[in-house]
């Protein structure tokens, strides 16, 4: 039994969200859920993981009719279309789906409605691999190089993500992250490699900061987060999205699209408030309920933009940003719009697992 509470309570402390309490009815979606990201013999089980999104729609209160066939009828989707998916609106790469008409009109239709935008976004390898920082600074405590937590695990992935294959066999060789005691100064060696090799890619601070941690880590006793893990499984499943945005807007009504392999880990959970049963969600079948229907182009939409942000530097984005049509930049004007009023109304509606580079591409595209 997992108390929501224990979940939610640490979160609006350490992130001061003002609003979880708030009565909301949200409405799910996902798109790019890899399941397990595993180490194998010839690389990651999945070639190329894309950013996953968990995210919809949500407005105040309980819930009432969105509008739906409106949204239809602007669309002008064949009858045939008995589910409204993304793929009805536009095909393609971010920059692509910027240039859909379809795509303007549901930006319109959401804001016309006051529809607010929630979303957690996750970069799959960075998650993987920031145990490496934690463990070394959870084990050299007291440290001031906590206060630089996140700039250090940035710069790790900066160098790391620069050549992914050769990463991604590193990892292989030391069944990561159960690197092990035995092993643990030959990781970091290949790790402190690595960085040398890539000085380039970082200022000179952030590369000796970078480098004195890793030097750091070579002297402890231990690695804790890289050690008695599973070989080999750097995610081992995603219902804790799930679990944390149910638990942490406590009082208010979520509906999640019936996926067998969700319902069965959300259900594991076992919520309780204070001791007592607790269920404030509801799987539902998504061609029936049109705000999950709604939540699906929102993740699909949200998902491309930021796996598209992932796989381009600031210079490419610089380039391909010169080259947007007045289309596309009226287009990410409204989502920029959509996502602004949803953040102003509740900070807890946004969350990134994804590096602080990626974050400042996303700064500079929405910008524009």
């Amino acid at each position: 039994m997992v108390d929501i509470n224990d979940i939610r309570d640490p979160d609006i402390r350490l992130y001061c969200l003002k609003g979880a309490d708030r009565v909301y009815t949200i409405y799910y979606d996902e798109t790019n859920n890899i399941r397990r990201l595993l180490l194998t013999e010839r690389g990651l089980n999945i070639e190329t993981p894309h950013c996953f999104a968990l995210g919809g729609v949500a407005h105040h209160g309980q819930p009432y009719d969105l509008g739906l066939s409106e949204l239809r009828a602007r669309l002008r989707l064949q009858p045939t279309v008995k589910e409204i998916k993304l793929e009805h609106l536009g095909k393609g790469d971010f920059p692509a789906l910027l240039r859909s008409e379809k795509i303007s009109t549901f930006l319109e239709w959401l804001a016309e409605r006051d529809l607010y935008v929630h979303f957690q976004v996750l970069d799959p390898i960075y998650w993987s691999t920031v145990d490496i920082i934690d463990s070394i600074l959870a084990e050299s405590q007291p440290s001031v190089m906590v206060a630089f937590a996140a700039e250090l695990k940035d710069d790790l992935y900066t160098i790391l993500r620069e050549d992914l294959d050769d990463t991604i066999g590193m990892l292989i060789r030391f069944n990561y992250p159960d690197v092990g005691g035995e092993r643990r100064v030959e990781f970091i060696s290949a790790l402190m490699e690595r960085l040398i090799q890539s000085e380039h890619l970082l200022p000179d601070f952030n590369f000796q900061m970078l480098r004195g941690v890793l030097q750091t880590g070579a002297k402890l006793n231990s690695l804790p987060f890289l050690e008695d893990e599973k070989p080999n499984v750097l995610i081992d499943e995603l219902s804790a999205f799930y679990a944390k945005r149910v638990c942490l807007f406590k009082y208010s009504t979520h509906f999640l699209d019936a996926e067998p392999w969700i319902r069965k880990h959300l259900e594991s959970y076992h919520f309780t408030d204070r001791g007592k049963p607790f269920t404030n969600y509801e799987f539902v079948d998504s061609s029936e309920t049109e705000g999950v229907q709604i939540s699906d182009i929102v993740a699909g939409l949200l998902g491309k933009a930021f796996t598209y942000l992932n796989r381009n530097n600031l210079d490419e984005l610089e380039v391909a940003a010169s080259e947007f049509s007045e289309k596309q930049k009226r287009c990410l004007g409204l989502l920029v719009e959509r996502l602004d009023r949803s953040i102003a109304e509740n900070a807890a509606f946004a969350q990134f697992i994804v590096s602080g580079e990626d974050r400042r591409r996303g700064a500079y595209l929405l910008d524009l």
